[in-house]
Parts: C-alpha cells; structure tokens; sequence
C-alpha cells in the first residue's frame, strides 16, 4: 500500500509583551527558525504580524507531509535555556498544523 504525502503546514500564533518583542525576532533568527529548517520534513518559514495588533505574531512553516510536526525528532528536540525563556513571556499562544486540500477532500 502506497502513503499519500500531503503538504501541511504549521502556523504557530503568539502575543507578547511590546517590551519581549525584539526577543521573539532574535530568538527565532537565530536559533528557534533556523533549527526548524534543519529538520526534515520542514521546506520554509515566513512571519507576520498582525495589522491591527502590533504585539500579535504568526509564523507559517511550510511542510513537505504533516507529521513532520509531531516525529519522534521534532518532539526529542531538547529546548535551550533562551527558548525557555522567550517562550515563558508568551502572553498568548496557537499551534495548528494543516493540511492541503485536494478536489477529493472536499
């Protein structure tokens, strides 16, 4: 039996603080966005930010099948202390992962 990849995507919501903002860029920069990127499964990665609230942010991760969110690597990975740290001033947070619809899902 053959599996059907689908393509997915993850969209990750987050508010913070206007003061934590220049944190969240940094972090996901230079660690957070680049770790991703190196996983498999993972094809891109853009940012948002919202239009009428300037401390909500979205970042959309482009996937080549859905469970590249949820492998064993993806879920194994060890935070560092900065992820910790810019993750506990999330004021409010989202994780959603979909996935592409075709004519024969609908």
């Amino acid at each position: 039996m053959t599996t059907v990849r689908k393509n997915a995507i993850l969209v990750v919501s987050i508010e913070v603080d206007p003061v934590d903002a220049e944190e969240l860029h940094r972090w996901y920069d230079e660690e957070h966005g680049p770790e991703r990127l190196a996983m498999p499964g993972f094809v891109s990665l853009r940012r948002f930010r919202a239009h009428d609230n300037p401390n909500r942010f979205l970042a959309l991760y482009e996937l080549e099948y859905p469970e590249a969110a949820t492998s064993p690597e993806y879920m194994s990975q060890v935070q560092s202390q900065w992820a910790r740290d810019v993750m506990a001033k999330w004021k409010q947070w989202d994780r959603n992962v979909w996935i592409e619809l075709t004519s024969n899902d609908r």
